[in-house]
């Protein structure tokens, strides 16, 4: 499906059929990866999985009428006490003789061995509450694994958006409604948890927190302050990239010195602030001692981005540099690091028009051969209304700090020269000065995705969807 509920899922573990009852599953084996095709009675939006401990977590909704009842009373509101929440707007207005229709999220928990079962343990959150993260988490003072859940309650534009942190266990516990082991009320969406260590992340709108669990409760013991809403998070070692709203990434280093026991997070870069760059998901991919920085942003486009230490404090060591940009055809909002080889770790990405997408390094060589090809079919073919669709993509904002790239490198346009005919190829070739079988070598990895044929041996990671 395509849209603002659209999933995208990757368990790397194995789930069986047993208890589904007749006709209400298909086999799909002429996919490029078969599968099996569960339909729901709910819409589903975010997928978390731990293959290590077989277990998968399910945020859903449904659609259902919108009373006095259904909100919290602001007796029972644990910030009730809070008089900087705005929770009556400013004017007054007729109630709907209609009830409204509102989209209500609930929890689902099970073992990844049995999907039939989907759904025993669960749990329902508040009207106008939305499920905006789930991550698998083994915190010391809870079970291990528990499941971190990030929300949020935007009502309008005159209203305090507000969030909710909880962490659920269906350890020793009876299938049915699981209530949350741990719950904070607070005056932000969260829109990201996770685990650093022993310590516990999650941001608080534009803010990024550290938490330790002592005492009974979790302490802040460092934090960041990004631009305007951190969208996604990704670490490798102590490095850590944010993903925001707005302004694209923030490249920071997370440092804990035992002997003065501070603990401390500092930007050592990030992308540049006049640009506007919305990002869905971003990650690191590897290759040998080389670090680069990927952002996905909302217009479906990859951009690989590298740090330098010591530049000339322009572009590389404050700012960070623009490397290379793909337009990949659809927006991805998840990304999976793999390590396909020694010393290198691939991206593999799943599209909102159901393709499989992947990062991975690539020769220097075979880099200037494809940028070369890509621009002599935007002049050779041609397109809608005349439009060259690498100079089309260009950003049209405010002009940056540092200029952005001329060209956004087309995956869609390299797949396109693979099914030409064969005439059009032998032109394209001889105005490269190569053989066609030469140019179908070098296009044919880069426009296919590695993951069909990359086979994961002993993965325990994790899948954050």
């Amino acid at each position: 499906s395509k849209g603002e509920d659209t999933v995208t899922a990757s368990v790397l573990s194995l789930s069986l059929l047993e208890g589904v009852p007749e006709s209400s599953a298909s086999f799909e084996l002429r996919a490029p990866l078969p599968h099996v095709q569960i339909p729901l009675q709910r819409t589903p939006h975010i997928l978390a999985t731990r293959p290590a401990d077989e277990v998968i977590a399910l945020s859903v909704s449904d659609v259902v009428e919108d009373t006095a009842e259904a909100h919290v009373n602001i007796d029972d509101d644990p910030l009730g006490d809070d008089w900087s929440i705005v929770r009556a707007p400013p004017v007054d207005h007729t109630p709907s003789p209609v009830p409204r229709l509102q989209p209500r999220h609930e929890l689902w928990i099970d073992k990844a061995k049995d999907l039939s079962k989907l759904g025993q343990y669960r749990f329902s959150f508040d009207v106008e509450e939305h499920v905006l993260c789930l991550e698998w988490v083994t915190l010391p003072g809870f079970p291990s694994p528990s499941l971190a859940v990030g929300t949020g309650v935007n009502c309008n534009e005159d209203l305090t958006c507000r969030g909710r942190v909880l962490i659920f266990s269906t350890k020793d516990r009876e299938p049915g409604v699981v209530p949350a082991i741990y719950q904070k009320s607070l005056k932000w969406p969260v829109t990201v948890v996770g685990q650093w260590g022993s310590y516990f992340v999650h941001s608080e709108g534009y803010k990024l927190y550290f938490e330790r669990w002592e005492g009974g409760n979790f302490n802040k013991l460092a934090f960041f302050d990004g631009s305007m809403c951190i969208t996604s998070m990704s670490s490798i070692k102590n490095f850590i990239v944010l993903g925001d709203l707005r302004k694209g990434i923030d490249f920071v280093q997370w440092k804990e010195e035992a002997h003065t026991q501070t603990r401390s997070l500092r930007r050592l870069s990030r992308s540049p602030p006049s640009t506007s760059m919305t990002v869905l998901a971003c990650d690191f991919v590897v290759c040998q001692k080389s670090l680069g920085l990927v952002v996905l942003d909302h217009t479906g486009s990859v951009h690989l981005l590298q740090y330098s230490a010591h530049s000339d404090g322009r572009e590389g060591d404050q700012l960070l540099r623009s490397c290379a940009s793909f337009a990949m055809g659809f927006p991805c909002r998840t990304v999976l690091r793999i390590q396909t080889e020694a010393a290198m770790q691939c991206l593999f990405m799943a599209s909102a028009g159901g393709e499989f997408l992947c990062i991975k390094p690539i020769d220097d060589h075979v880099y200037r051969t494809i940028t070369t090809l890509l621009g002599i079919l935007a002049q050779r073919l041609p397109f809608r209304a005349g439009l060259n669709p690498r100079t089309f993509r260009h950003h049209r904002g405010p002009p940056a700090l540092v200029a952005p790239r001329k060209n956004i490198e087309d995956a869609v346009l390299l797949q396109v020269f693979v099914f030409l005919s064969g005439p059009l190829q032998t032109s394209v070739a001889d105005k490269m000065r190569l053989p066609v079988s030469a140019l179908l070598r070098a296009a044919v990895p880069c426009a296919s995705c590695q993951l069909f044929a990359f086979k994961p041996t002993g993965s325990t990671g994790e899948s954050r969807n």
